[in-house]
């Protein structure tokens, strides 16, 4: 793989955040579907050929609507960069509209594509097709139950679909309220974001049944377990409709044990992960920000400040806890992922596809 090309964060700085501006390009483009923005010249374009430990895969969003979704692989030891890795791989199809999430499963790879409506499976070597999965409405996240069967969360569907991971194909499915997002297992009961009715639903995952739900704040957009088999909900507050708020969440006693409420009702916070060793948190609130677990207070002080850019995804490192962030510069252009230190220093940046937003490490 090639080194990455180094840029000047300095040129950044300024972001275009309204919407409109990405609706005004669309339209400008709408009669022909050329690529959106500059291309990255100084990444490898080569297909992959076998994944490492070492490798971090940033999936790209793309434009809604577009079916230009990517994903590249960073490899954090040689500082190299693999950009549209699926594509390459799989003689020039395109992944499709709009990558919504990643699970790794073994040696294979779920790649969610949501406004394509499937997933496609891929070898997590050299990122080859080897299956898609059809039949959803607008999926979100997958969550692996067993060796058998994992759940697909959606968007637009009152269930929550039931994907045999022998047959890929979905056999079944559980009737939930609405909107389903981020879901967690511990030990045979699902835990899922509820974003339509604020609840955190508990489902059997034996027999597939919803058995309880759990009212939290507005809008519970992400979910974590901590080192003690805490469970943490990050509530944005909706469009101002309420504080955001952070929850702990006994799964024993199903009770809530702690809220850490945010002082401004137009904090928006999302994409909360775990530390390594799960006794830290991590979110961003325009800026990124760090909580413990025995905290009682959401702290004032960010981590690593936004200095202009548009942090829009967020993964932290199960080995080192590096710190992943990802700019979707004005949504038109290619982004930027950012790492730094578990302290917040910057190690490195570089260009990635349209709209980073997960990320994974490989294992």
């Amino acid at each position: 793989m090639k080194s990455i090309q180094t840029y000047n964060i300095k040129s950044y700085t300024y972001r275009v955040k309204s919407i409109w501006v990405v609706c005004c390009i669309s339209l400008l483009f709408s009669c022909k579907k050329t690529e959106l923005g500059p291309q990255c010249i100084s990444c490898d374009e080569t297909p992959i050929t076998n994944t490492t430990s070492s490798d971090v895969l940033i999936l790209n969003e793309g434009n809604f609507g577009w079916s230009n979704a990517s994903i590249s692989i960073y490899n954090k030891e040689s500082h190299s960069l693999h950009n549209n890795v699926f594509k390459n791989a799989n003689n020039g199809v395109s992944l499709g509209d709009v990558a919504q999430s990643f699970l790794q499963i073994d040696d294979k790879g779920y790649i969610v594509v949501n406004n394509s409506g499937k997933i496609e499976v891929v070898n997590t070597n050299d990122f080859k097709s080897v299956a898609t999965i059809n039949g959803f409405n607008s999926p979100r996240f997958m969550l692996k139950i067993n060796s058998q069967k994992a759940y697909v969360t959606d968007l637009y569907s009152s269930f929550i679909q039931i994907v045999n991971l022998q047959s890929n194909t979905i056999v079944g499915n559980i009737p939930t309220p609405g909107w389903t997002e981020q879901l967690v297992l511990l030990n045979d009961t699902a835990y899922v974001c509820d974003m339509k009715n604020n609840n955190i639903l508990l489902i059997n995952a034996n027999n597939d049944q919803l058995i309880d739900s759990i009212k939290v704040g507005i809008s519970p957009n992400s979910i974590v377990l901590d080192k003690n088999n805490q469970i943490w909900v990050l509530c944005s507050g909706g469009f101002s409709q309420e504080n955001a708020r952070l929850f702990q969440f006994n799964p024993s006693n199903r009770s809530v044990e702690k809220i850490l409420t945010f002082s401004n009702i137009n904090d928006s916070p999302n994409s909360l992960c775990a530390s390594g060793n799960k006794d830290e948190l991590f979110f961003i609130n325009n800026h990124v920000y760090k909580v413990l677990i025995s905290d009682t207070v959401i702290p004032a002080t960010p981590i690593i400040s936004t200095n202009g850019n548009i942090f829009y995804g967020l993964g932290i490192d199960p080995e080192n806890n590096d710190i992943y962030v990802a700019d979707a510069v004005d949504y038109v252009q290619n982004g930027i992922v950012f790492r730094y230190s578990s302290s917040g220093s910057l190690i490195t940046y570089f260009t990635t596809g349209l709209i980073p937003s997960k990320f994974w490490f490989i294992h």
